[in-house]
């Protein structure tokens, strides 16, 4: 019988470390920073729970990212703050970054957050108006000359054969404050196109409006992680991390929903504040944020719409002359959404019944 060699002593010390070497953990990623402006004076509203959640439960933290979110104010502010390079991400809403993509800025979504309506039309139930076709030369309350519903507002009137500029007069009347109230209660304006979040606050003060908002806004993209090439490239891999602990977050916010809503409610106290019958912005806001930010898909967090962002795109492009052509397979970069979806389900479940 052929006998075995042992192994001599230098042998039995490069097996020892070899073995020690397949046991070891993985190093940890390295370390990045990432600012996140957001389209808001706050910090978050009731909407973005996915980037509050991952925040306070510290997933971007063991993935190795330092996040920092800031209160930027518009979307305008938002992308001009991204062109600028002073920012390394941000939220603004869609009809802003259309606009910016739509005459050539640098502007790219690696993760949609959500899709729906973010700015709507609407006109209040005692006027008799009930649809688009119905503004033909009335007066129609905008937020502000620059605000993001124009946008949508130009391209919903053209659709119906209303120039927006001979056709119907646009008026600034403020964003759901007492000026607006004023202003729609007294007939300065027929109807009124805004974000939803001001239309919450004017409900809340006893205003009923009829929504005339076209069905096909629900298809489009609302906000996403939205950044520029040259933070694409300066980031890295980091974007991968980055979406999947924003994934984490709006995962454990949608296995505990009372959670989020805590969570909500101690860094916006005010959007919560009830008027006489229970109702507050941030609890119309939450709500509506239910049907917008859950994929349809659970096991594809931040996924793009192609068919929805051409649709919009070419609505947003009708009042923009001599818009550019925008090419999808780069705005829409998809590049780290199967790394956003590779997380643990199971062990957020756990964490959103134990909290």
């Amino acid at each position: 019988m052929k006998k075995s060699r042992r192994l001599g002593p230098i042998a039995v010390l490069a097996v020892g470390a070899l073995a020690l070497t397949s046991c070891a953990p993985e190093a940890p990623p390295e370390r990045v920073s990432i600012v996140m402006g957001m389209a808001s004076g706050d910090t978050y509203t009731a909407e973005w729970w996915g980037w509050l959640a991952a925040s306070n439960l510290g997933y971007y933290d063991e993935l190795g990212l330092d996040v920092e979110f800031q209160g930027v104010g518009g979307s305008g502010d938002v992308v001009e703050q991204l062109v600028a390079g002073n920012i390394d991400a941000g939220n603004p809403s869609m009809p802003a970054v259309g606009e910016g993509i739509l005459v050539g800025l640098d502007l790219v979504n690696v993760y949609t957050y959500s899709t729906g309506a973010i700015f709507g039309i609407f006109a209040p139930e005692s006027s008799g108006i009930t649809s688009i076709a119905d503004l033909a030369g009335k007066k129609i309350g905008i937020s502000e000359a620059g605000g993001g519903e124009v946008a949508f507002l130009e391209a919903s009137l053209l659709k119906e054969g209303i120039d927006p500029i001979t056709g119907a007069t646009l008026i600034p009347i403020g964003d759901g404050g007492p000026e607006t109230f004023a202003a729609i209660e007294t007939g300065k304006v027929d109807a009124y196109s805004t974000a939803y979040n001001d239309i919450f606050a004017l409900q809340t003060q006893g205003l009923n409006l009829v929504d005339l908002t076209p069905a096909e806004f629900s298809t489009f993209p609302a906000r996403g992680i939205i950044t520029t090439s040259a933070k694409l490239a300066e980031k890295g891999e980091a974007w991968g991390r980055f979406a999947k602990g924003t994934a984490m977050g709006t995962y454990f916010c949608l296995q505990n929903k009372d959670a989020c809503l805590a969570m909500l409610k101690e860094v916006i106290p005010a959007a919560f504040e009830e008027n006489k019958d229970g109702v507050s912005q941030g609890k119309l806001r939450f709500a509506l944020s239910q049907t917008q930010v859950p994929p349809k898909d659970t096991a594809k967090f931040g996924a793009h719409s192609e068919a929805g962002t051409q649709e919009f795109l070419a609505l947003i492009g009708s009042t923009i002359p001599d818009a550019q052509e925008v090419d999808l397979a780069v705005f829409l970069n998809g590049t780290y959404l199967d790394v956003a979806n590779d997380f643990d389900r199971a062990r957020v479940e756990k964490d959103a019944a134990d909290y």
